[in-house]
């Protein structure tokens, strides 16, 4: 008895070597479903080449433990390809190599063929651990019958202690194995759902980030419009409210354009930028909004001499009017707008823009930046997400600091382009 328990013990560690050799090795390398067939095919092969080689081989526990369960395996869980070619295998290596009676192989284990495949094709994706159990399970207990009944009938059959000891631990095998398998595979397909699932929130993230950054330049585009429509402007205020309505609808045209390659950020026009001129080309979109809000706005340069980085100007725009446009938000009841450049004595060129709003507290600040994170009633939380992003892609580092009731300041630092930095040495 102990010997058989032996033998059964030995083959179901070659089964669940196989099956987990499998299970492991495909998601990663394989997405056909036919190469994912194959791979099973070629497994069994040789894990069936090392059985037969290594192992020695008890004629009774084969037909009975390692024959059923393996073809149990296949045709539930895997179909047809790798079901017909286990039971294809194991049904001549058992009549032509191992010695097993050709007609009870033949008809216990046809019958389990056929019962899996029905199986699989009609129950397998809905079925839980507990069905697929209790189907595994009645699968093995109908061909040990079919089987003796067989081998009695050709007087080959076995004594019952026998017969009821490899049946009692191939139900525990086969229990074992399809529990291994489950998780494994269910597993697998949650990681699959998780996949799909953060792709489709990543699109979802992605339309909303674009209505939320499109909205800017277009509201201050319908903004200077509005303006247009008012009589006795000037031909000069005229056109310049004309040229910047057409420079807001070309920023919204450059965000657009910028989110359709939102997954692999890149500055693809770097040049030379002054801190001062990209503020002050800012400035006449600002003022008008931070005027209506009731906010005074002031710029400070704590440096003479142009200070220059490396930059994209359409990006650096997006940043900038996003963070004030912020700041400006964040002052419901008025208040004031500081934006403020210096040198820094690590050749770099800081950039803050402080408010005398609500602020934020520590908890608050730790979650700038997090997709659907705002303080905002009508925010969606993306803008920042972005600019961080762009700031980060433009080489550059982005600190916010707050308290409640006392503002918030905001301060990007660029390193300074080397002409800058010759220009400041020299001084």
């Amino acid at each position: 008895m102990t010997n058989i328990f032996i033998h059964e013990f030995h083959e179901l560690l070659y089964i669940l070597g196989a099956c987990l050799m499998f299970l492991i090795i495909t998601p990663q390398v394989l997405a056909s479903e036919f190469r994912r067939k194959l791979l099973y095919v070629g497994i069994l092969a040789l894990f069936s080449v090392c059985y037969l080689s290594i192992e020695a081989i008890d004629v009774r526990v084969y037909a009975l433990h390692l024959m059923p369960i393996a073809i149990i395996l296949a045709s539930m869980f895997e179909g047809a390809l790798a079901g017909i070619a286990t039971w294809l295998a194991f049904v001549c290596c058992g009549i032509f190599i191992v010695g097993t009676d050709w007609a009870a192989n033949l008809s216990g284990n046809t019958v389990l063929l056929a019962w899996g495949l029905t199986f699989h094709y009609r129950s397998y994706r809905r079925s839980t651990l507990g069905l697929l159990l209790i189907n595994g399970l009645a699968m093995l207990v109908i061909n040990a019958v079919i089987y003796l009944t067989v081998s009695d009938w050709f007087g080959k059959g076995m004594d019952l202690e026998t017969g009821t000891a490899i049946l009692f631990g191939a139900l525990l095998s086969t229990s074992l194995i399809i529990f291994t398998y489950y998780r494994v595979k269910n597993s697998e397909k949650l990681i699959e759902e998780l996949f799909n699932a953060e792709k489709y929130q990543m699109m979802g993230q992605l339309a909303a980030a674009i209505s939320h950054e499109v909205r800017n330049p277009l509201t201050m585009t319908s903004g200077f419009l509005q303006m247009m429509g008012k009589g006795s402007l000037h031909a000069e205020t005229l056109e310049r409210y004309r040229k910047h309505a057409i420079e807001g609808i070309d920023q919204a045209t450059s965000i657009i354009t910028d989110y359709l390659n939102y997954t692999k950020p890149a500055v693809e026009e770097a040049r030379q930028l002054d801190v001062q001129a990209e503020i002050a080309s800012l400035t006449p979109w600002i003022a008008p909004l931070a005027a209506m809000s009731g906010i005074e706005m002031r710029i400070y340069h704590h440096h003479d001499d142009p200070a220059s980085f490396l930059g994209e100007p359409k990006k650096l725009q997006q940043c900038l009017l996003n963070l004030m446009k912020n700041a400006i938000e964040a002052m419901p009841d008025g208040g004031t707008l500081t934006i403020a450049t210096k040198k820094t004595e690590l050749d770099q060129v800081s950039i803050t823009i402080a408010d005398t709003g609500i602020g934020m507290s520590k908890m608050q600040l730790k979650r700038i930046g997090m997709p659907f994170f705002t303080t905002k009633e009508k925010g969606t939380g993306l803008g920042l997400m972005v600019v961080i992003s762009l700031i980060h892609v433009m080489g550059g580092q982005i600190v916010f600091s707050s308290r409640r009731g006392q503002g918030t300041v905001c301060e990007i630092r660029f390193k300074l382009s080397d002409t800058a930095i010759a220009r400041t040495g020299t001084e």
